[in-house]
């Protein structure tokens, strides 16, 4: 089986012009201070990246409008408390088509900052339209990144939402290269790349066909709901997952539902939890997985650690060795691999669905012949 998708994000990925990374890594390396933003999975795939950047030495300090700590409820009241402490920040925008409302409003409350008090604070767009409100911010008053990531034209996005991966993804991809060549000194960025590549397509290999993925796609084939959680960047990963899987779940009477979000009704037998923790060790996410246990329900984790907890509570383990050796102070890959793996299970499912002769909506079968052949 093949994903036309993973192949293309490679390719943009791969094709996005080294010298403008750099220019990229040199701004960070300038920064006191990083404010990543985006909207939806794109918001996602950069606050992964960013929140690896934050663990390590000597690297600028990382600080998103939705923390606790921003200290303003607009940009431009926030960086009137931020210049006193900060000489150089970096405003990093993701933006698939570079027209996302809030991020627009967010750069323009920047810029009109930038251009009154401090010309030092430089805004980092990365985008696949450069000729976008964004990419054109970008571009006059600091970088603007081209990262290729078509969508199928006949894609209808009122009925699947945000589907498509390959932006998100291959930004994710982008910026965890960036991160590791920050931890590195480093200017190798497709080093960085084709290791992470090469990788991806070895975890690909050994799970995406395995007994536990797909005992996981036959509970996602009946009637049940699902609970996708994790802490931390690994939360952000789920929320990656779980607009497109609740696209396919609810075409067939289900939902899928953030674990222990404030909605989140009282999982049921045979519903099934997905769960997220590097180490295996994380607190919450244990008890999120006895709870679901207890309840009858099946529990499927993504670890880092083959001897952890989690993975001996869980009836499905996918273990990645991106933890085994992990040391304060580097940054972890984990997340950007375990989001590549799940990416699949939505497009699994509509397949099981097709051979069962489900009726499906026409937007979901588009989008999966646009991404296998």
């Amino acid at each position: 089986m093949t994903f036309r998708y993973i192949d293309r994000i490679f390719e943009y990925v791969n094709s996005v012009d080294t010298a403008k990374i750099n220019e990229f890594y040199e701004l960070l390396k300038e920064s006191d201070l990083v404010i990543p933003y985006g909207s939806g999975r794109s918001y996602s795939s950069i606050k992964i990246a960013m929140s690896q950047l934050a663990k390590l030495r000597n690297a600028p300090q990382v600080l998103t409008p939705e923390d606790t700590g921003f200290p303003g409820n607009t940009m431009y009241e926030a960086l009137d408390n931020i210049s006193s402490r900060y000489n150089s920040v970096l405003l990093i925008i993701n933006s698939g088509s570079g027209e996302s409302y809030e991020p627009i409003n967010v750069a323009e409350d920047y810029i009109k900052y930038r251009e009154k008090y401090n010309d030092k604070y430089k805004i980092a767009v990365v985008t696949s339209n450069p000729d976008s409100t964004l990419g054109k911010l970008g571009s006059k008053y600091g970088l603007c990144i081209k990262l290729e990531a078509e969508r199928p034209p006949s894609l209808d996005y009122t009925t699947t939402g945000i589907m498509g991966d390959i932006f998100e993804l291959g930004s994710l991809m982008m910026f965890t290269a960036l991160v590791e060549m920050f931890y590195n000194d480093s200017r190798d960025y497709n080093r960085y790349t084709e290791t992470f590549q090469k990788n991806i397509r070895q975890y690909f290999d050994r799970y995406i066909n395995s007994s536990e993925y797909e005992s996981v796609l036959d509970i996602l084939e009946k009637r049940s709901n699902v609970f996708i959680g994790g802490r931390g960047s690994s939360d952000e990963v789920a929320t990656m997952l779980v607009i497109r899987l609740n696209h396919v779940k609810y075409a067939i009477g289900d939902h899928v539902y953030k674990a222990r979000g404030s909605n989140t009704p009282r999982p049921r037998r045979g519903d099934l939890g997905i769960l997220i923790s590097c180490s295996g060790e994380t607190p919450a996410v244990l008890k999120w997985a006895q709870d679901l246990r207890d309840l009858g329900s099946h529990v499927f984790s993504i670890v880092g650690n083959p001897v952890s907890s989690l993975a001996k509570i869980s009836n499905y383990t996918i273990v990645l060795d991106s933890c085994r050796e992990y040391k304060p102070g580097t940054p972890r890959d984990f997340y950007m691999y375990t989001s590549f793996l799940l990416s699949p299970l939505p497009i699994k499912l509509i397949m099981r669905l097709m051979n069962r002769g489900l009726v499906l909506p026409e937007a979901l079968l588009r989008y999966y012949h646009s991404t296998m052949e």
